[in-house]
């Protein structure tokens, strides 16, 4: 029941954005929906920037704490978020009335609008941050779908009244403003509990902050990059291009999605308790469900992957199926990079992790401009997340093995003979049945 509630945590919120998605490409021209995704990308990297490490880092402080404690955790992780908001407000307000990024109007509008949305949307980070740590999965779920129901309300104001970037702007500030205010409302969390924040809660929030927030900030800048770097180099029309691919690649992150969901509070449970058996055994069963997963979509994706394209951008786009293939390789790596990810965080060693992120975003950065300057070609550019991927399964993997957790049985030795115990079981179960 926890996992498929948290599978449909990812699962539902991700259909809603790809039939969105679907919609807002056939009713937007190449250009206004270049401009889009970058607003929009631009929006979730700094959104992590501003909430991804404070979720995370309320995660872990949360998981396992007694009542009386949480209150002012929360009050305090408030007391640390304000105070980043209204920096990056001040940061990005100042960017748009100066006109800093005028000739590129996703960016500049991006500026004015997150001024306040960054502020808004400050709850629903604390809100969700609270149900991951408390497991209440089924209030996640709802509030994601919520979340993601921006999408659906711009892709709806698109197809019948046409629009502009900053009306779809407007939409989401609006939208996102009454879910905030529903949140709070219905006392899912609770700002004033800012009273209860606590200096030395505030220093422990700040310790973890400091090295998830480089982290997830870094992660996000994998993703944003090629679409930031795309649109400054070959146009807005080529960030359309390439977005449908990228936009099924996202499907792929959504069983990860779901085991970081229950695996990051567990395997954090594990190490507050010293209990490193447990870790390894968690661990391993994550990562070869994954695998298991995983490798029978990949192959149904590659030989279906024409139809794939056609259905979610539609026949003019369908020059971008070798892109999406090299993406099929990007998704195939990604369970041993996510895993060792949430791994390193569950073991209060972020910093390894934002290590780890800065590696990949150096080799990412430096891929994509190569592969644009010399070739200008989307597969290549798509090839250097690859590259990104592999860069993070090697780093990843040997800051994991140094904790000697795994020191009697590597990391994908186990897993093999985990999956293949699973394989053989079900085979048996199945021949038993048609026996039967």
């Amino acid at each position: 029941m926890r996992h498929g509630l948290a599978f449909a945590s990812q699962l539902v919120p991700a259909i809603i954005g790809v039939s969105s998605f679907m919609i807002l490409v056939r009713v937007s021209k190449p250009d206004l929906l270049g401009q889009y995704i970058i607003f929009s990308s631009a929006v979730v990297l700094f959104e992590m920037i501003k909430s991804g490490g404070l979720q995370s880092a309320l995660v872990m402080r949360l998981s396992g704490s007694k009542t009386k404690q949480q209150k002012h955790i929360i009050g305090s992780a408030y007391w640390l978020g304000i105070i980043i908001s209204c920096l990056l407000s001040l940061l990005l307000g100042s960017a748009y009335f100066s006109n800093l990024f005028k000739t590129q109007p996703g960016i500049h509008l991006f500026c004015g609008w997150y001024a306040c949305l960054g502020i808004i949307s400050l709850p629903l980070h604390i809100a969700e941050a609270q149900a991951v740590a408390e497991q209440n999965l089924s209030f996640l779920l709802k509030l994601r779908i919520a979340q993601s129901t921006t999408a659906l309300l711009i892709a709806a104001y698109a197809y019948f009244v046409g629009g502009s970037l900053q009306a779809f702007a407007s939409v989401h500030l609006f939208y996102t403003t009454l879910l905030m205010l529903l949140i709070v409302i219905t006392g899912k969390t609770n700002p004033l509990y800012i009273r209860y924040k606590m200096m030395n809660e505030v220093k422990k929030l700040f310790n973890l902050i400091k090295y998830t927030l480089g982290t997830l900030a870094t992660t996000n800048l994998l993703k944003s990059a090629d679409t930031f770097l795309i649109g400054s180099l070959l146009g807005t029309r080529a960030v359309a291009m390439y977005a449908v691919p990228l936009k099924l690649t996202e499907l792929f992150e959504i069983p990860l999605r779901s085991l970081s969901t229950t695996a990051f509070p567990q395997l954090a449970k594990a190490n507050n308790q010293g209990n490193a058996k447990a870790f390894k055994t968690l661990y391993i069963q994550y990562f070869s469900w994954a695998y298991l997963l995983y490798i029978p979509a990949i192959i149904i994706a590659f030989i279906f992957a024409p139809i794939l394209i056609t259905t979610i951008g539609g026949e003019k786009y369908l020059s971008t199926v070798t892109v999406f293939r090299v993406f099929l390789l990007y998704g195939f790596l990604l369970p041993a990079d996510r895993l060792s990810g949430i791994g390193l965080d569950a073991l209060q060693q972020p910093q390894k992790n934002l290590l780890k992120v800065i590696c990949m975003a150096l080799i990412n950065i430096a891929g994509d401009v190569i592969a644009i300057q010399i070739s200008g070609q989307l597969e290549w550019v798509a090839f250097a997340s690859v590259l990104n991927v592999i860069t993070g399964i090697i780093v990843g993997n040997y800051f994991i093995n140094s904790t000697g957790i795994f020191s009697t049985s590597p990391i994908y030795t186990s897993s093999f003979l985990y999956s293949k115990t699973i394989i053989k079981t079900q085979v048996n179960k199945l021949r038993l049945k048609i026996t039967c």
